[in-house]
Protein backbone atom coordinates (compact mmCIF):
# COMPACT_ATOMS: atom_id res chain seq x y z
CA UNK A 1 0.00 0.00 0.00
CA UNK A 2 2.76 2.53 1.06
CA UNK A 3 4.84 1.10 -1.92
CA UNK A 4 1.93 2.20 -4.03
CA UNK A 5 1.53 5.84 -2.59
CA UNK A 6 4.88 6.40 -3.36
CA UNK A 7 4.51 5.84 -6.89
CA UNK A 8 2.00 7.17 -7.25
CA UNK A 9 3.49 10.72 -5.66
CA UNK A 10 6.21 10.28 -7.97
CA UNK A 11 3.75 10.32 -10.98
CA UNK A 12 2.64 13.73 -9.82
CA UNK A 13 5.29 14.84 -9.10
CA UNK A 14 6.79 13.78 -12.92
CA UNK A 15 3.80 15.07 -14.28
CA UNK A 16 4.38 18.69 -12.42
CA UNK A 17 7.91 19.09 -13.64
CA UNK A 18 8.19 21.50 -16.35
CA UNK A 19 9.18 20.21 -19.66
CA UNK A 20 12.81 20.33 -20.70
CA UNK A 21 14.41 23.05 -22.49
CA UNK A 22 15.82 22.37 -25.76
CA UNK A 23 17.17 24.98 -28.30
CA UNK A 24 15.96 24.42 -31.87
CA UNK A 25 16.80 24.78 -35.64
CA UNK A 26 14.33 25.81 -38.40
CA UNK A 27 14.85 23.55 -41.56
CA UNK A 28 15.80 25.74 -44.42
CA UNK A 29 16.90 26.18 -48.26
CA UNK A 30 20.19 27.75 -48.78
CA UNK A 31 21.74 28.41 -52.03
CA UNK A 32 24.82 25.66 -52.29
CA UNK A 33 27.64 24.44 -54.58
CA UNK A 34 27.31 20.31 -53.43
CA UNK A 35 31.33 19.02 -53.31
CA UNK A 36 32.24 15.43 -51.96
CA UNK A 37 35.68 15.10 -50.02
CA UNK A 38 38.20 12.72 -50.85
CA UNK A 39 42.13 11.36 -49.04
CA UNK A 40 44.58 12.80 -51.93
CA UNK A 41 48.29 12.19 -52.08
CA UNK A 42 49.83 14.64 -54.04
CA UNK A 43 52.35 13.45 -56.72
CA UNK A 44 55.35 14.82 -58.81
CA UNK A 45 55.00 14.44 -62.92
CA UNK A 46 58.33 14.02 -63.31
CA UNK A 47 60.44 12.16 -60.21
CA UNK A 48 64.01 11.26 -61.74
CA UNK A 49 67.50 9.71 -59.72
CA UNK A 50 70.13 10.99 -61.33
CA UNK A 51 73.01 8.56 -61.91
CA UNK A 52 76.19 7.87 -63.02
CA UNK A 53 76.63 6.21 -66.18
CA UNK A 54 80.46 6.27 -65.96
CA UNK A 55 82.68 5.72 -63.28
CA UNK A 56 85.32 7.92 -61.76
CA UNK A 57 86.07 10.66 -58.85
CA UNK A 58 82.92 13.54 -58.55
CA UNK A 59 84.83 15.75 -59.24
CA UNK A 60 82.21 19.30 -58.68
CA UNK A 61 78.62 19.44 -57.01
CA UNK A 62 77.31 22.49 -59.10
CA UNK A 63 73.97 22.98 -57.30
CA UNK A 64 73.24 23.04 -53.52
CA UNK A 65 71.36 20.28 -51.91
CA UNK A 66 67.31 21.25 -52.00
CA UNK A 67 67.64 24.24 -54.65
CA UNK A 68 66.05 24.67 -58.00
CA UNK A 69 67.25 23.86 -60.97
CA UNK A 70 66.62 24.53 -64.80
CA UNK A 71 66.34 22.32 -67.48
CA UNK A 72 69.81 21.49 -69.22
CA UNK A 73 71.88 23.17 -65.99
CA UNK A 74 74.91 21.62 -64.93
CA UNK A 75 74.76 19.48 -61.62
CA UNK A 76 77.33 17.17 -60.98
CA UNK A 77 80.72 16.52 -62.61
CA UNK A 78 82.79 13.87 -62.66
CA UNK A 79 86.55 13.97 -63.59
CA UNK A 80 87.12 14.04 -67.03
CA UNK A 81 90.96 13.10 -67.54
CA UNK A 82 90.83 9.57 -68.48
CA UNK A 83 87.34 9.98 -70.94
CA UNK A 84 89.28 13.15 -73.04
CA UNK A 85 92.29 10.62 -73.67
CA UNK A 86 90.09 7.66 -74.49
CA UNK A 87 88.28 10.24 -76.99
CA UNK A 88 92.03 11.24 -78.35
CA UNK A 89 92.62 7.71 -78.95
CA UNK A 90 89.49 6.69 -80.70
CA UNK A 91 90.51 9.66 -82.76
CA UNK A 92 94.21 8.69 -83.60
CA UNK A 93 92.79 4.82 -84.01
CA UNK A 94 90.18 6.23 -86.70
CA UNK A 95 92.83 8.23 -88.78
CA UNK A 96 95.09 4.78 -88.70
CA UNK A 97 92.27 3.14 -89.77
CA UNK A 98 91.00 5.58 -92.83
CA UNK A 99 94.79 6.00 -93.90
CA UNK A 100 94.47 2.26 -94.12
CA UNK A 101 91.43 2.07 -95.87
CA UNK A 102 92.90 4.76 -98.34
CA UNK A 103 95.94 2.29 -99.26
CA UNK A 104 93.98 -0.59 -99.65
CA UNK A 105 92.14 1.50 -102.09
CA UNK A 106 94.72 2.44 -104.05
CA UNK A 107 95.97 -1.23 -104.02
CA UNK A 108 92.27 -2.23 -105.00
CA UNK A 109 92.47 0.30 -108.16
CA UNK A 110 95.94 -1.09 -109.16
CA UNK A 111 95.20 -4.76 -109.00
CA UNK A 112 91.71 -4.32 -111.05
CA UNK A 113 93.93 -2.70 -113.92
CA UNK A 114 96.16 -5.55 -113.90
CA UNK A 115 93.81 -8.32 -113.26
CA UNK A 116 91.66 -6.74 -116.42
CA UNK A 117 95.16 -7.15 -118.45
CA UNK A 118 95.81 -10.76 -117.26
CA UNK A 119 98.69 -9.95 -115.09
CA UNK A 120 97.60 -11.32 -111.74
CA UNK A 121 95.34 -13.88 -111.38
CA UNK A 122 91.69 -13.90 -110.23
CA UNK A 123 92.59 -15.12 -106.43
CA UNK A 124 94.97 -12.53 -106.06
CA UNK A 125 92.78 -9.43 -107.43
CA UNK A 126 90.06 -11.16 -104.70
CA UNK A 127 92.53 -11.20 -101.84
CA UNK A 128 93.31 -7.17 -102.80
CA UNK A 129 89.09 -6.71 -102.50
CA UNK A 130 89.21 -8.55 -99.30
CA UNK A 131 91.81 -6.57 -97.47
CA UNK A 132 89.87 -3.19 -99.22
CA UNK A 133 86.44 -4.52 -97.36
CA UNK A 134 88.99 -5.70 -94.08
CA UNK A 135 90.04 -1.81 -93.94
CA UNK A 136 86.44 -0.04 -94.25
CA UNK A 137 85.07 -2.59 -91.80
CA UNK A 138 87.95 -0.86 -89.65
CA UNK A 139 86.91 2.36 -90.28
CA UNK A 140 83.64 1.79 -88.77
CA UNK A 141 84.80 0.27 -85.96
CA UNK A 142 87.02 3.06 -85.07
CA UNK A 143 83.94 5.55 -85.56
CA UNK A 144 82.22 3.49 -83.59
CA UNK A 145 84.78 3.44 -80.92
CA UNK A 146 85.19 7.53 -81.36
CA UNK A 147 81.52 7.97 -81.03
CA UNK A 148 81.19 5.80 -77.64
CA UNK A 149 84.36 7.56 -76.20
CA UNK A 150 82.92 11.16 -77.14
CA UNK A 151 79.37 9.39 -75.54
CA UNK A 152 81.34 8.61 -72.07
CA UNK A 153 83.10 11.88 -71.98
CA UNK A 154 79.39 13.69 -72.24
CA UNK A 155 77.96 11.70 -69.66
CA UNK A 156 80.68 13.10 -67.05
CA UNK A 157 78.81 16.46 -66.96
CA UNK A 158 75.42 15.14 -65.36
CA UNK A 159 72.59 17.78 -66.39
CA UNK A 160 68.76 18.46 -65.03
CA UNK A 161 66.50 17.24 -67.69
CA UNK A 162 63.66 18.97 -66.78
CA UNK A 163 63.22 22.32 -63.89
CA UNK A 164 62.87 21.35 -60.47
CA UNK A 165 63.55 20.72 -56.77
CA UNK A 166 67.05 19.33 -56.23
CA UNK A 167 66.77 16.96 -53.24
CA UNK A 168 69.58 15.51 -51.01
CA UNK A 169 73.12 14.59 -52.57
CA UNK A 170 74.63 10.54 -51.58
CA UNK A 171 77.92 11.40 -52.26
CA UNK A 172 80.52 14.06 -51.27
CA UNK A 173 82.83 15.66 -54.16
CA UNK A 174 85.81 13.38 -54.31
CA UNK A 175 84.44 9.79 -53.77
CA UNK A 176 84.15 7.38 -56.14
CA UNK A 177 80.66 7.16 -58.46
CA UNK A 178 79.97 5.11 -61.44
CA UNK A 179 76.74 2.66 -62.97
CA UNK A 180 76.67 0.74 -59.91
CA UNK A 181 76.75 3.65 -57.17
CA UNK A 182 73.75 4.41 -55.69
CA UNK A 183 71.70 7.59 -57.53
CA UNK A 184 73.93 10.80 -56.33
CA UNK A 185 70.52 12.64 -55.70
CA UNK A 186 66.39 12.58 -56.61
CA UNK A 187 65.35 15.74 -59.19
CA UNK A 188 61.16 16.25 -58.89
CA UNK A 189 59.45 18.15 -60.83
CA UNK A 190 57.23 20.62 -58.01
CA UNK A 191 55.43 22.95 -60.65
CA UNK A 192 52.99 21.84 -61.85
CA UNK A 193 51.96 18.93 -59.86
CA UNK A 194 49.20 15.48 -60.05
CA UNK A 195 46.80 14.70 -56.67
CA UNK A 196 45.75 11.27 -56.73
CA UNK A 197 42.74 10.46 -55.07
CA UNK A 198 40.23 7.25 -55.35
CA UNK A 199 36.65 7.28 -55.33
CA UNK A 200 34.22 4.07 -54.38
CA UNK A 201 31.99 2.72 -57.45
CA UNK A 202 28.79 4.84 -56.34
CA UNK A 203 31.16 8.17 -55.72
CA UNK A 204 31.81 7.61 -59.29
CA UNK A 205 28.35 7.27 -60.93
CA UNK A 206 27.23 10.19 -58.95
CA UNK A 207 30.64 12.08 -60.32
CA UNK A 208 28.67 11.19 -64.03
CA UNK A 209 25.75 12.08 -63.11
CA UNK A 210 26.39 15.27 -60.95
CA UNK A 211 29.81 16.90 -61.80
CA UNK A 212 29.31 15.71 -66.29
CA UNK A 213 32.62 13.80 -65.90
CA UNK A 214 33.00 11.95 -68.81
CA UNK A 215 36.22 9.26 -68.55
CA UNK A 216 36.74 8.49 -72.01
CA UNK A 217 36.86 11.77 -73.31
CA UNK A 218 38.16 13.89 -70.08
CA UNK A 219 38.29 17.72 -71.24
CA UNK A 220 39.98 19.67 -67.81
CA UNK A 221 37.93 22.98 -68.88
CA UNK A 222 34.69 21.33 -68.11
CA UNK A 223 35.37 18.51 -65.56
CA UNK A 224 34.45 20.51 -61.72
CA UNK A 225 36.74 22.35 -59.90
CA UNK A 226 39.09 20.86 -57.38
CA UNK A 227 40.20 22.31 -54.36
CA UNK A 228 42.29 20.95 -51.49
CA UNK A 229 42.57 21.41 -47.58
CA UNK A 230 45.86 21.33 -46.66
CA UNK A 231 47.64 18.99 -43.42
CA UNK A 232 47.28 21.91 -41.03
CA UNK A 233 43.34 22.51 -42.00
CA UNK A 234 43.94 25.50 -44.66
CA UNK A 235 42.11 25.71 -47.67
CA UNK A 236 45.15 25.71 -50.85
CA UNK A 237 44.69 29.07 -52.95
CA UNK A 238 44.55 27.31 -56.38
CA UNK A 239 41.96 24.90 -57.96
CA UNK A 240 42.51 22.01 -60.01
CA UNK A 241 41.15 20.05 -62.85
CA UNK A 242 40.16 16.38 -63.21
CA UNK A 243 42.93 15.28 -65.96
CA UNK A 244 42.31 11.36 -65.41
CA UNK A 245 40.49 8.66 -64.61
CA UNK A 246 41.29 4.88 -64.46
CA UNK A 247 39.39 2.86 -66.56
CA UNK A 248 39.14 -0.32 -64.37
CA UNK A 249 37.82 -0.69 -60.95
CA UNK A 250 40.24 -1.96 -58.03
CA UNK A 251 39.63 -5.53 -56.70
CA UNK A 252 41.20 -4.95 -53.82
CA UNK A 253 39.60 -1.85 -52.54
CA UNK A 254 36.87 -1.10 -54.88
CA UNK A 255 37.73 1.99 -55.86
CA UNK A 256 38.31 4.21 -58.84
CA UNK A 257 41.93 6.55 -59.63
CA UNK A 258 41.50 10.06 -60.18
CA UNK A 259 44.20 12.40 -61.01
CA UNK A 260 43.72 16.06 -60.18
CA UNK A 261 46.23 18.64 -62.40
CA UNK A 262 47.44 21.90 -59.82
CA UNK A 263 49.91 24.29 -61.07
CA UNK A 264 50.97 24.84 -57.78
CA UNK A 265 52.78 28.38 -58.53
CA UNK A 266 54.25 28.69 -55.27
CA UNK A 267 55.77 25.27 -54.84
CA UNK A 268 53.49 24.74 -51.58
CA UNK A 269 52.63 21.02 -52.74
CA UNK A 270 55.36 18.24 -52.27
CA UNK A 271 55.10 15.15 -53.50
CA UNK A 272 53.46 12.78 -51.41
CA UNK A 273 51.85 15.01 -49.31
CA UNK A 274 48.47 13.49 -48.07
CA UNK A 275 45.50 16.45 -48.78
CA UNK A 276 41.67 16.30 -48.09
CA UNK A 277 40.64 16.81 -52.35
CA UNK A 278 37.02 18.54 -52.08
CA UNK A 279 35.06 17.91 -55.71
CA UNK A 280 32.38 20.49 -56.50
CA UNK A 281 29.38 20.70 -58.54
CA UNK A 282 29.77 23.30 -61.73
CA UNK A 283 26.52 25.14 -60.86
CA UNK A 284 24.88 26.15 -57.32
CA UNK A 285 21.21 25.43 -57.03
CA UNK A 286 18.88 25.46 -53.68
CA UNK A 287 18.71 22.67 -51.37
CA UNK A 288 17.16 21.70 -47.72
CA UNK A 289 19.53 21.82 -45.36
CA UNK A 290 19.81 20.17 -41.38
CA UNK A 291 22.60 21.09 -38.80
CA UNK A 292 25.10 18.30 -38.23
CA UNK A 293 24.89 19.10 -34.76
CA UNK A 294 21.04 17.73 -35.59
CA UNK A 295 21.71 14.58 -36.75
CA UNK A 296 22.28 11.27 -35.13
CA UNK A 297 22.32 7.66 -36.17
CA UNK A 298 21.54 4.30 -35.32
CA UNK A 299 21.65 0.85 -37.26
CA UNK A 300 18.96 1.99 -39.32
CA UNK A 301 20.19 4.89 -40.00
CA UNK A 302 20.59 8.88 -39.99
CA UNK A 303 17.60 10.46 -37.48
CA UNK A 304 17.00 13.64 -36.16
CA UNK A 305 14.20 14.58 -33.13
CA UNK A 306 11.82 17.39 -34.87
CA UNK A 307 9.77 19.28 -32.51
CA UNK A 308 6.20 19.34 -33.97
CA UNK A 309 3.38 21.65 -34.16
CA UNK A 310 2.32 20.31 -30.20
CA UNK A 311 5.62 21.19 -28.99
CA UNK A 312 6.31 17.28 -28.87
CA UNK A 313 9.29 15.28 -29.80
CA UNK A 314 9.31 13.02 -33.17
CA UNK A 315 12.23 11.20 -34.01
CA UNK A 316 12.47 11.32 -37.90
CA UNK A 317 14.75 8.80 -40.54
CA UNK A 318 16.36 11.27 -43.04
CA UNK A 319 18.66 10.53 -46.66
CA UNK A 320 21.34 13.12 -46.04
CA UNK A 321 23.14 14.24 -48.95
CA UNK A 322 26.39 15.94 -49.07
CA UNK A 323 28.03 18.25 -46.32
CA UNK A 324 28.64 21.52 -46.56
CA UNK A 325 30.15 23.46 -43.74
CA UNK A 326 28.53 22.44 -41.14
CA UNK A 327 24.84 21.77 -42.25
CA UNK A 328 24.34 18.24 -44.26
CA UNK A 329 22.28 18.40 -47.48
CA UNK A 330 18.79 16.86 -46.79
CA UNK A 331 17.21 14.58 -50.09
CA UNK A 332 14.29 12.73 -47.91
CA UNK A 333 12.90 12.89 -43.97
CA UNK A 334 12.18 16.89 -43.89
CA UNK A 335 10.42 19.84 -44.94
CA UNK A 336 11.00 23.42 -44.97
CA UNK A 337 10.15 25.29 -41.86
CA UNK A 338 10.38 22.03 -39.69
CA UNK A 339 12.31 22.87 -36.61
CA UNK A 340 14.66 20.06 -35.27
CA UNK A 341 16.48 19.69 -31.41
CA UNK A 342 20.48 20.84 -31.67
CA UNK A 343 20.79 21.39 -27.90
CA UNK A 344 19.63 19.09 -25.72
CA UNK A 345 19.14 16.23 -27.25
CA UNK A 346 20.29 13.94 -23.96
CA UNK A 347 17.29 15.62 -22.04
CA UNK A 348 14.30 14.23 -24.39
CA UNK A 349 13.18 11.38 -26.10
CA UNK A 350 10.24 10.56 -28.94
CA UNK A 351 6.98 11.30 -27.86
CA UNK A 352 7.52 13.95 -25.00
CA UNK A 353 6.54 17.51 -24.90
CA UNK A 354 9.56 20.06 -24.39
CA UNK A 355 10.07 23.75 -24.09
CA UNK A 356 11.69 24.76 -27.76
CA UNK A 357 13.59 27.69 -28.24
CA UNK A 358 15.03 28.77 -31.22
CA UNK A 359 19.42 28.54 -31.03
CA UNK A 360 21.04 31.65 -31.01
CA UNK A 361 23.66 30.78 -33.29
CA UNK A 362 24.03 27.58 -35.74
CA UNK A 363 25.45 24.64 -33.85
CA UNK A 364 29.25 23.69 -34.68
Amino acid sequence: MLGALAACQKQEEQAKAPPPAVSVAGIQEKTIRESTSFIGQVAAIDKVSLVARVSGFLEDKAVQDGKKVKKDELVFKIEKDQYVAAVDKAKADLASAQADAALKAADLNRDRDLYQKGHISEAAFQSTQAQKAQADASVQGAQAALEQAQLNLSYTDISAPFDGLLGKTTYSVGEVVGPSSQPLATLIRVAPVYVNFAVSEAQYLNALKQHGISPDNIKPENTPNLSLILPNGDKFDETGKVVFIDNKVDPKTGTISFRGLFDNKNWTLLDGTFVNVVIESKEEKKELVVPQAAVQRDQRGSFVLVVNAQNTVEQRYVDLGAQVDTDFVVKKGLQSGEKVIVQGLQKVRPGVPVNASLASKPAE
